[in-house]
């Protein structure tokens, strides 16, 4: 039933795509699906309330949903910063980590990683011991913090995708092997308009990359 599923998913995200004149077209279409779940994903768990605490269920339920479009928005991004046109590479400027600033130091935000994280499960004798949960309620900051950076996030994608390119140019440059795409697993879970969006990434990323520079090491 997974197989299958996943095959009609794939034709339906194929069909968008075909539909669609222009790849930015496609950006703009999943663009908006990612950041209409990302929000209505808070919203629906009143965390725009900016609520102290929160039951475990709802941050369960909730983490898994960000994570899950997390994955959605980093390939988003990762698939603009291979549209970015950028000037030759140039030396970075040295910076002194050690030296001092004046004033109080800021406070530091919660900041959405956009680069490419191969998703793996861990091995089962390192999850540790089972613990049966209380029902206690957990404190809301943590899940807002990361909720509000992926709203950051897609509010500033055009200056982070920016920034993934140049880091994608050094990749190129120091001679990095290509990234390997593998399709999102349990798409057939998703919402139909997210399912798509997922296949679609996916197709789009592996012919984004195919022009990445191979190097011969024989």
């Amino acid at each position: 039933w997974e197989v299958r599923a996943l095959r009609i998913r794939l034709i339906s995200a194929h069909a968008t795509l075909c539909a669609m004149t222009d790849l930015t077209d496609f950006i703009t279409h999943a663009f908006r699906t990612i950041a209409r779940a990302v929000a209505e994903a808070g919203v629906n768990a009143d965390l725009f309330k900016q609520p102290e605490m929160i039951s475990k269920t709802v941050k369960r339920r909730v983490s898994a949903e960000l994570k899950r479009l997390g994955v959605l928005l980093r390939r988003l991004i990762f698939l603009m910063a291979l549209q970015v046109e950028l000037a030759p590479l140039t030396p970075r400027p040295v910076s002194n980590y050690f030296e001092k600033t004046e004033g109080e130091p800021k406070a530091r935000k919660a900041f959405f990683s956009v680069l490419p994280v191969p998703a793996s499960e861990a091995p089962d004798f390192l999850h540790g011991p089972v613990i049966v949960p209380t029902r206690a309620p957990v404190p809301a900051a943590p899940l807002i913090a990361r909720w509000e950076a992926m709203l950051d996030t897609l509010r500033y994608r055009q200056r982070r995708a920016k920034c993934l390119a140049r880091t994608i140019q050094r990749w190129k440059a120091a001679g990095e092997a290509r990234p390997f795409i593998a399709p999102i697993a349990k798409t057939h879970t998703m919402p139909a308009a997210l399912g798509i969006v997922s296949g679609g990434l996916t197709v789009q990323l592996i012919e984004a990359l195919k022009d990445w520079p191979s190097f011969n090491t024989s």
